[in-house]
C-alpha cells in the first residue's frame, strides 16, 4: 500500500524505520537589489574546487549574463565541520549564494577579495541559515 504522504512532494519520507529529509536550497536562484537600486537575477551554475592551497570550494553564479565566483576556504570549512556533520552540496550553495547577495547589496566589488568566505564569515552565515547543529 502506498503511503499517503508519498505524493505530497514535501521533501521527506515517512517510512516507519527512518525519516529522510531533503534540504531544499534557498539560493540556487534569487533576486538581489544591488546597491544602485537595480534588481538583478542570480542563478547558481556549477561548483568545483581548486587542488592547490587550502583547496577552496568554488561556486559559480550567473548574474544577468555575467559570471561571479564565490570561494569557501577549504581549511575554514574543515574547521567548521570538525565535530559537526559535513555540510551538503546544497547547504554550501546557500552559504555562497547568501554571501554573494550580501556583498552585492553592500555594493562590494565582485572579485576574489570580497567573494571569499573564511572562518568568521562562514560561522556567521551558518548561524543565519541555521546550519549549526
Amino acid at each position: 500500500m502506498e503511503n499517503q504522504f508519498d505524493n505530497l512532494r514535501c521533501g521527506f519520507s515517512m517510512e516507519p524505520d527512518k525519516i529522510n529529509m531533503t534540504y531544499e536550497p534557498l539560493y540556487e536562484r534569487f533576486e538581489v537589489l544591488a546597491a544602485g537600486g537595480t534588481r538583478l537575477g542570480v542563478k547558481f551554475i556549477r561548483s568545483g574546487f581548486l587542488a592547490q592551497g587550502d583547496r577552496p570550494e568554488l561556486f559559480f553564479f550567473q548574474i544577468d549574463g555575467e559570471e561571479a565566483v564565490v570561494g569557501i576556504s577549504g581549511a575554514s570549512l574543515a574547521r567548521f565541520e570538525s565535530g559537526r556533520r559535513r555540510l551538503s552540496r546544497e547547504e554550501k550553495i546557500d552559504l555562497a549564494g547568501r554571501w554573494l547577495k550580501r556583498q552585492m547589496e553592500a555594493g562590494k566589488p565582485l572579485n576574489s577579495g570580497s567573494l571569499y568566505i573564511q572562518d568568521d564569515e562562514l560561522a556567521n552565515l551558518a548561524v543565519e541559515l541555521n546550519f549549526t547543529e
